[in-house]
């Protein structure tokens, strides 16, 4: 199964790789194959230093679990996603979190399910239709 992750899935990696979102996200790839938007490591990058400071790990295992992370994730450049994904992703987020529509339009673009805690979105998607979210419980 083609799953998307956000941020927040792969935030609650790093700051817990123990968790039961970091067992999925490392250790079944048989079962599911991840995808996220170029976006998901520059939005790391800037909170690099607050993952650090709330993070179980010591930087050195940090760093080893990120690599980890990105070779289970097949990133795409969101200069590949469609123009109509992207315009039907703008119409779901654009009063809900604008900042997940490149989330929410690789998830459409792949026809596939997007992995995320964001309690926000779910609601706001689930109140115009959209199936599109799945937790991490499902």
């Amino acid at each position: 199964m083609n799953i998307v992750v956000d941020t927040n899935i792969v935030f609650s990696t790093l700051l817990n790789p123990r968790s039961s979102i970091g067992e999925i996200l490392m250790n079944i790839q048989d079962q599911f194959k991840f995808f996220a938007p170029e976006l998901l490591k520059e939005e790391l990058n800037r909170y690099a230093q607050k993952i650090s400071a709330s993070s179980k790990l010591n930087n050195s295992d940090l760093a080893v679990v990120k690599e980890l992370l990105f070779s289970n994730i097949s990133f795409v450049s969101e200069e590949l996603i469609s123009k109509r994904s992207w315009a039907e992703a703008y119409a779901l987020t654009k009063d809900v979190d604008e900042d997940d529509t490149p989330f929410i339009a690789l998830a459409i673009e792949l026809h596939t399910a997007l992995w995320t805690g964001d309690k926000v979105l779910r609601e706001g998607l689930t109140k115009k239709g959209s199936a599109i979210i799945i937790s991490t419980g499902e």
